[in-house]
């Protein structure tokens, strides 16, 4: 969050000298240091490939299909019809935790031993070796089953699940219950244990594209808006399958930003008996509508299909090229046009910290490099910092990263 602004002083003489600070913004400022700095921007995220807002606007201000916003943003691709398949995500939280896992129709089967039971605990004693239990519920009590030599051991409903809740997988956590359709696995990786929630890609959908947009976007326009919501599920689609390596073979995504954000059916409060659902009915509609769609290369290859909330009117070169992006000037957008105010300690502060030493007083930024497109000159490639013990030059991503500025467009 951007320091809160000090409070605009009264005297003239200052307001004028603030003001010959701001002209000199783009030339050397020796001598000159402004009290704060209002930085000017558009977008909200990298920018690369769709703008989630700017489909909204293509599809309720344009007018546009689902298949034209694909077009738009991915040039060169295609879409087509892969496969179902399973996905392993990996629950990030749960890095170095013990799998307890419980299910309201006690039908909890772990590979290997024949009996349903109601929860499991799963430990990690060693490399590649694990301990497991069962008892009634989460808090137990426990009865030892045995010790399993594997690199995983595998929980899974014996009956079939549907959308039962009571038939899910029902994660312990520390705040209560987390529902998850498929099954679970205690992993050994990472040198420690992880749990990893194995399940049907259009299942896992239906959980990561009512996080990614709005629910409420299908309904814009008097429907129309209901075309973004599709084209989001393509892009999801898309991206999860066009290959992460980053897990090894014991996952192929994650449940975070790093991957896509997922969160399963739901969650319950301890103490609750209400379940919070992350799935909603009309994204759910809109991964059902486009079942098995991703984007694709003439040769087959599956796109990554990047995107991020808000372009600000052109989108960022990445694996697609840089498209101007109209449909991103959406009246409910809040992210086309932004602007924060830096104090100079404030800016001073950061830079000193990522620095390691003082660099002195704030003289302000100059030396802009920037892509062209776009009102401003288009997003920052570097920018000079001007200070009295010496100079920095950072990247648009760096300035957007020290400042958490929502884009790397923006001018001073």
């Amino acid at each position: 969050m951007a320091p809160r602004p000090p409070r605009p002083s009264t005297r003239p003489v200052r307001r004028a000298v603030l003001g010959l600070c701001a002209v000199l913004a783009l030339v050397p400022l020796t001598g000159c240091s402004p009290d704060q700095v209002t930085l000017r921007g558009h977008g909200y995220g990298h920018g690369r490939g769709m703008s989630q807002w700017g489909a909204l606007g293509y599809a309720v201000d344009h007018g546009w299909s689902g298949t034209q916003i694909l077009d738009h943003y991915y040039g060169g691709t295609g879409t087509r019809v892969v496969p179902a398949s399973q996905q392993k995500v990996y629950l990030t939280a749960t890095k170095g935790k013990d799998l307890l896992v419980t299910q309201t129709d006690a039908a909890l089967r772990v590979d290997g031993y024949a009996s349903d039971v109601a929860a499991v605990k799963v430990s990690r004693i060693g490399a590649g070796k694990f301990r497991v239990w069962r008892g009634g519920a989460c808090g137990g009590p426990w009865t030892l089953v045995g010790d399993r030599s594997a690199s995983a051991v595998t929980v899974r409903s014996s009956l079939p699940q549907g959308d039962d809740v009571d038939r899910m997988m029902q994660l312990c956590t520390a705040t209560g219950t987390a529902y998850y359709r498929g099954i679970v696995r205690a992993v050994d990786a990472l040198g420690t244990i992880v749990t990893v929630n194995e399940v049907h890609i259009e299942s896992m959908l239906r959980s990561i594209v009512p996080k990614e947009v709005s629910p409420s976007w299908a309904d814009a326009g008097g429907g129309k808006g209901a075309a973004a919501v599709r084209v989001q599920a393509i892009a999801a689609r898309s991206y999860a399958l066009s290959g992460d390596t980053r897990w090894g073979s014991w996952a192929t995504t994650c449940d975070s930003t790093t991957c896509q954000v997922y969160a399963g059916y739901g969650t319950r409060a301890s103490g609750s008996s209400a379940i919070l659902r992350h799935e909603d009915n009309r994204t759910t509609r809109a991964v059902t509508a486009t079942a098995g769609q991703v984007r694709a290369y003439p040769g087959g290859r599956i796109a990554r299909t990047e995107f991020s909330a808000s372009s600000g009117g052109w989108t960022a070169a990445g694996d697609f090229p840089a498209v101007v992006d109209d449909g991103d000037d959406y009246a409910g957008n809040a992210h086309h046009s932004w602007s924060v105010t830096l104090s100079r300690a404030a800016i001073e502060q950061a830079f000193d910290r990522r620095q390691g030493k003082d660099m002195g007083t704030f003289n302000g930024f100059d030396g802009w490099s920037r892509t062209g497109k776009g009102d401003l000159g288009g997003r920052v490639n570097s920018v000079r910092a001007r200070f009295s013990k010496g100079d920095v030059t950072l990247t648009g991503e760096q300035m957007r990263t020290l400042f958490a500025l929502k884009s790397n467009w923006f001018a001073a």
